[in-house]
């Protein structure tokens, strides 16, 4: 853990306040897990069962619902023929995901 003395600046030059280290970090999402689920919290908890009710969106004008149903179209003509194309059997695939080692050390 990094002492105050040799903590990392933001940059403003201020000293940062070291990370939370992660057995801290387990041990605290644990105690406030088990309070929540214990009812000890009853804010945390009717927060979590009380969620707010989803807002209706508001329409599109009509010139933007014909423009969206225009792209839709076209992209579904552009899907056909993408899906109607024929490749002749035993074709390579375009890609292939090779997946790369990670790089060791320094750039």
């Amino acid at each position: 853990m990094n002492s105050p003395k040799n903590s990392p600046k933001d940059p403003h030059g201020n000293r940062r306040k070291p990370p939370m280290d992660r057995r801290r970090f387990i041990h605290v999402l644990a105690a406030s897990s088990a309070a929540i689920l214990a009812g000890t919290l009853p804010r945390a908890g009717a927060a979590a069962r009380k969620a707010a009710p989803p807002r209706a969106a508001k329409p599109f004008p009509a010139s933007m619902e014909r423009e969206l149903r225009n792209q839709e179209k076209s992209i579904a003509d552009a899907l056909k023929v993408i899906r109607a194309y024929e490749l002749p059997p035993g074709s390579e695939p375009a890609t292939v995901f090779r997946a790369m080692r990670a790089r060791r050390g320094g750039r």
